[in-house]
């Protein structure tokens, strides 16, 4: 199997501040993962004011049809209605973009979106999506992982769970083979500044040098050496999709991290 079921995953946020140039470097983030044969793409939630809407992603979707665009919507933010009406209407036109529906990172959302249920919210657009969709849709599991799988077996939606080293198994019984999705940063270099930062935001620390045992950095994020082997065959084994954020979207960094993937997974 050519791409080991891999993805990779992208912030926008991180590419740039002004849309166009943000959309060109996503258009160059799709060529590169068609030319070594990734064919999918997640484009993460964050802020209202840096994702791109779903008609501003037309062009990748008309000219790089090789590469399938999966599109988070938070629930719990305000333009949820917007963004589930404008995905269902893309997705009438293409058939290259997916959505993940996701209860949204606490950090990108107002006090009052932080109130709302996403349990509730995500069963509620699942449903209206499932009425005109019936391709591939992704759940967000991270905090809500038991009533994921039950949403899951509702709307036939593929468990998608961020990485924790110490559950990942516990994750992966929930459910069967080749429905579950597995979104991991990772490194090949040791820890810079982003993974120091990333690492921390999980262990809910200020100080980005606090508590960095070899441990907690393995918790959250699965450095290419060696001794991930065994975590990366056992995703192999289970036919999990690998949506993988590097902490750079240079093409170098990213055809070292894929090739490396494949390397320590024997593919």
């Amino acid at each position: 199997m050519r791409d080991f079921r891999l993805a990779k995953a992208t912030k926008p946020s991180q590419l740039s501040s002004y849309a166009d140039r943000m959309l060109a470097s996503l258009y160059e983030i799709n060529e590169l993962l068609n030319s070594i044969g990734i064919r999918k793409h997640f484009i993460d939630s964050e802020w209202v004011s840096t994702d791109p809407r779903f008609s501003e992603l037309s062009t990748l979707l008309e000219e790089q049809r090789g590469v399938t665009l999966v599109v988070t919507i938070s629930v719990r933010r305000s333009d949820v209605d917007r963004r589930v009406k404008d995905f269902i209407e893309m997705s009438q036109s293409y058939d290259n973009i997916q959505p993940c529906l996701v209860p949204g990172n606490p950090a990108y959302l107002s006090p009052h979106e932080l109130c709302k249920n996403s349990i509730r919210l995500i069963e509620e657009y699942a449903r209206i999506i499932r009425r005109v969709y019936d391709d591939v849709m992704y759940i967000g599991c991270e905090k809500i992982e038991k009533a994921s799988v039950h949403i899951a077996e509702l709307f036939n939606m593929t468990l998608f769970y961020v990485y924790r080293r110490s559950r990942l198994e516990e994750f992966l019984s929930l459910v069967d083979k080749g429905f579950a999705a597995v979104y991991t940063p990772v490194t090949v270099d040791g820890l810079n500044d982003a993974a120091k930062c990333y690492i921390a935001r999980r262990l809910r620390v200020e100080n980005i040098e606090d508590g960095f045992t070899k441990h907690a950095a393995d918790e959250y994020v699965l450095s290419l050496t060696s001794d991930c082997v065994n975590t990366l065959k056992y995703l192999k084994r289970r036919c999990t999709t690998l949506v993988v954020q590097p902490f750079s979207n240079s093409a170098s960094k990213l055809q070292e991290v894929f090739r490396k993937i494949r390397v320590l997974a024997g593919c």
